[in-house]
């Protein structure tokens, strides 16, 4: 059976027009991932000067005719941007040289970029040497073309049984794109045939006898990778979201905003998260991960994935920034904290995508929490794939933890060389990079963490100024 794709990178970004013309919601042609004959120009295909990924991933480097030597090389054959510093459409992964010591990785889609996988930091702090990894940043997908490997310390998906050793780009999306959208709003594998990507507010609706592709070419129910020996098949379905069709892109003036839809049973991203890690918000799942100084996370493991916001939804409403509380549920959207919506209708959702600001509507109480709430799809420039800043909540060393140093001229991201705590090794631009490309005033001057959004209350959030 063969297994591969140049898509991995739409996981949770998207494509421009390159990608939409080569993946069209649907299978790509066969010879932009696959060579007939072992061949290019005449020429047998050398891959990765003879290395062979893991076992798990493919015995032999062309075991599946692949044009790299596994499927994720052969997703970033496409979807790795070198040598250009805009962030462009079909891209998740920026090539080393393009992000040397004190640069940040190029792209902003809204799942984020591989390169901060291989974004290790190390900062001094009272007398003591720290370090925080790049692997803690984000999926670890095996591309041995481009330079990503297995996650050293987790052999499994946390809270999961999924093998890291297994970890590729088409773990998530379906390379031949059987899942569809049809036009009653189910979604089946095979059927009608898919006119286009279902994935963007300018995506068509599909007529009766059409379909268009799932979000992002995300496996459905039953989906496994071939290569992939044992039981993993998915059992929740490809959810519904919907993205602006420009994406990759700073949100320094306006949020890009992904409309992510649920109903609440089983159908919605934290669900479809959980085909790999069920249990990793219940008591069954790992112990709570240590900050990079060596503090417990106070999240618990039972945070309530899937669960509607209800109480906290007049706290994200309200919450502008540490100290204000005048927000109104009309402007109070932030994409650095989306939520999801309870609806599954995808006219809906197409008309709240957008990046330019036009929808900022915040949450009623029948919305829901999700995955996507706190983390990244792929990487992100923080700890475990979070969205911002998060050293841990009454860390013991800050009282409550502050992500923006205080400043006369008002707010400024933190400079390594000034206070290495909250730095936390990274340069300024690295840190804006992060953020997206918010300028630090966009919150307090001594601003505290973002779960504040939800939980200003009971984090340092309820007082008075820079609470």
């Amino acid at each position: 059976m063969v297994v591969a794709l140049a898509l991995v990178a739409v996981v949770l970004a998207g494509v421009d027009a390159r990608g939409w013309a080569f993946h069209d919601g649907g299978v790509g042609a066969c010879d932009g991932c696959h060579t007939m004959h072992n061949s290019q120009g005449s020429q047998p295909v050398q891959l990765n000067n003879g290395a062979v990924p893991s076992a798990t991933v493919g015995q032999a480097a062309n075991q599946y005719l692949l044009k790299g030597t596994d499927p994720s090389s052969t997703c970033l054959n496409c979807h790795e941007e070198t040598g250009d510093a805009a962030a462009s459409g079909q891209f998740v992964s920026t090539a080393p040289a393009d992000m040397p010591n004190g640069y940040p990785p190029i792209e902003l889609t809204p799942g984020g970029d591989f390169g901060w996988l291989k974004k290790s930091y190390a900062w001094v702090y009272s007398g003591t040497q720290y370090t925080d990894q790049g692997q803690t940043h984000g999926h670890n997908i095996i591309a041995a073309d481009y330079n990503y490997v297995q996650d050293t310390v987790n052999n499994t998906a946390p809270g999961g049984t999924y093998p890291a050793s297994a970890l590729t780009c088409i773990s998530c999306h379906d390379p031949h794109g059987k899942y569809r959208r049809n036009a009653n709003g189910s979604i089946t594998k095979g059927g009608a045939p898919i006119i286009a990507s279902g994935s963007y507010n300018t995506s068509p609706t599909p007529a009766t006898g059409q379909a268009v592709g799932v979000y992002r070419l995300l496996g459905g129910v039953g989906y496994q990778p071939g290569y992939l020996q044992g039981s993993y098949a998915f059992t929740y379905a490809s959810p519904p979201a919907v993205a602006p069709s420009v994406y990759n892109r700073s949100e320094a003036s306006t949020p890009t905003r992904v409309a992510y839809g649920s109903d609440g049973s089983s159908n919605g991203m934290g669900f479809w998260c959980k085909n790999c890690h069920p249990n990793i918000h219940t008591y069954n799942g790992p112990p709570a991960p240590l900050n990079v100084y060596n503090q417990t996370y106070s999240f618990p493991q039972t945070h309530p994935i899937e669960q509607q916001l209800s109480m906290v939804t007049s706290s994200y409403n309200a919450y502008v920034e540490s100290g204000v509380y005048t927000g109104t549920q009309s402007t109070s959207y932030w994409s650095i904290v989306p939520y999801e919506e309870n609806t599954t209708n995808y006219a809906t959702l197409a008309s709240h995508a957008n990046n330019n600001g036009s929808y900022l509507q915040g949450p009623s109480t029948s919305d829901y929490v999700s995955c996507m709430t706190c983390h990244r799809a792929h990487a992100s420039g923080w700890d475990y794939m979070l969205r911002f800043n998060y050293l841990g909540i009454n860390d013991g060393l800050n009282g409550w933890t502050q992500i923006i140093d205080d400043n006369s001229a008002g707010a400024v991201w933190p400079d390594p060389g000034l206070d290495p705590y909250k730095a936390m090794g990274r340069t300024v631009t690295e840190t804006t990079q992060a953020y997206y490309g918010r300028p630090a005033s966009t919150y307090a001057a001594v601003q505290y963490v973002l779960c504040n959004k939800c939980h200003y209350a009971g984090m340092g959030g309820g007082g008075g100024s820079g609470r």
